[in-house]
């Protein structure tokens, strides 16, 4: 009985340590745990204010002058403050999940400092140069 308690115990203590590492029980500070409840809400209003460009570029076709309105919205002060914001808010999101991913894919028992660098600094290197792709798209 002794011994299937010790077993049990080390389980445990193996799938604590691992599980530790990726989810720390310290409390974030004030402005981060702030940035990570607004993940949601940036990721709703680029959503609603794409929908809404793509309704406009559709009306649009239709012969009305709805595709002004909607570069015109996008000018509008409160709409540049509210899209710099949920920008800042998506790289906060993306510099997290970059900086997690290492951790989640190897075990603590191999965990090499140098791999988990070069798989985060492969990951900004894709996404800036996928961005970089993208703009050259779009201002082309």
């Amino acid at each position: 009985m002794n011994q299937t308690n010790n077993n049990q115990n080390l389980n445990n203590q193996s799938s604590d340590t691992y599980f530790g590492e990726l989810q720390s029980n310290t409390k974030p500070p004030l402005l981060i745990s702030i940035l990570i409840k607004l993940r949601p809400f940036s990721m709703i209003w680029v959503s609603m204010v794409l929908m809404y460009g793509v309704i406009c570029m559709y009306t649009n076709g239709l012969g009305q002058d709805e595709f002004y309105r909607f570069i015109f919205f996008l000018r509008s002060p409160l709409a540049v403050i509210i899209n710099c914001l949920a920008l800042f808010v998506m790289l906060f999101h993306c510099l997290s999940w970059f900086n997690l991913l290492p951790n989640a894919i190897f075990s603590p028992s191999r965990h090499n400092k140098a791999k988990i660098y070069l798989i985060t600094l492969g990951l900004w290197l894709i996404m800036i140069a996928i961005s970089a792709c993208l703009l050259w798209l779009v201002l082309k």
